[in-house]
């Protein structure tokens, strides 16, 4: 039997019907996610990762290689089983990197076409972990990988591991990585200023309506002070009272000083006015260096 494996024709036909349980491929296919990995083979020392830190990764296409190589030796107990395992296991990884690469689309409901194409398998990948109470805090929070063709595909894994601790790996090295908050963080809102408030001005006419004013290249705010922002005549425990009137007019003289406002006789609409005070979900944005 060992002589007969031995021959690239039975090793080819072997290798071509070989088709392993889904329950299997899939398992292997989350493995190569490093699913059920545990977090001290991840992070080989808790001081790499404090809290309130991001790391970015690698994943070493070799490493996966032996991890997956280790799972397919359970239960080999012969040296043909051996040999069957070694002439069927490429063909089995493969077949495994192929479905990581499905894994979260399918789950997701995206078109496995529309998200990207089949990876060639143990090529370089890379990941993220997030060590922040951002996580657990913001449980929608987004992450928005952009890559050398401009394609912004979702990542392979986005899974909460532990309290407070995120992990993500991509489908290829991304070249900028956006965090954001969920969209449902979309709300009304201004910036503590230490006893003064302020608010992003956003352009209510031309092409940029609803983008925000730009001057000599910076971003312009409008400053709002506590006695235009509040009621004064509100009693204590309603002194966060909103003053909509004196409000309104603050956040118009802001817009003319910044010159975004060319009628400032004709008062602004409540969508314009609307428009102002909102407050769009925090992102933060980080570029790869190296590419």
């Amino acid at each position: 039997m060992k002589n007969i494996l031995e021959h690239s024709a039975v090793q080819n036909l072997l290798q071509n019907a070989a088709a392993p349980d889904p329950t299997i491929t899939n398992w292997l296919s989350r493995l190569s996610l490093l699913g059920d990995v545990p977090f001290q083979n991840l992070v080989a020392d808790e001081r790499l990762l404090p809290q309130n830190a991001l790391r970015f990764f690698y994943i070493d296409p070799s490493w996966i290689c032996a991890l997956l190589d280790g799972a397919l030796s359970i239960g080999t107990n012969t040296t043909l089983e051996e040999k069957v395992n070694s002439i069927l296991a490429h063909s089995v990884r493969d077949k495994a990197m192929i479905g990581a690469n499905k894994l979260r689309a399918n789950a997701l409901g995206i078109a496995h076409a529309m998200n990207a194409a089949d990876p060639a398998p143990f090529t370089l990948v890379a990941g993220m972990l997030l060590r922040s109470q951002l996580v657990s805090g913001f449980p929608g929070l987004k992450i928005i990988p952009t890559y050398a063709a401009g394609q912004q595909q979702v990542p392979l894994r986005y899974e909460t591991i532990g309290d407070g601790l995120l992990l993500v790996i991509f489908p290829a090295i991304p070249v900028s990585i956006k965090i954001q908050q969920p969209p449902q963080g979309l709300r009304f809102g201004f910036s503590d200023a230490g006893g003064s408030y302020k608010i992003k001005l956003r352009n209510i006419t031309g092409d940029d309506t609803g983008g925000q004013v730009v001057r000599d290249g910076k971003p312009v705010e409008g400053n709002i002070t506590a006695t235009q922002l509040f009621r004064t005549d509100a009693s204590a425990d309603k002194k966060y009272v909103l003053n909509v009137e004196t409000l309104k007019a603050a956040v118009q003289q802001s817009l003319v000083n910044a010159g975004a406002y060319p009628t400032p006789a004709t008062p602004i609409t409540p969508a314009q006015f609307a428009m102002q005070i909102v407050s769009t979900p925090d992102e933060a944005n980080f570029t790869n260096p190296q590419l």
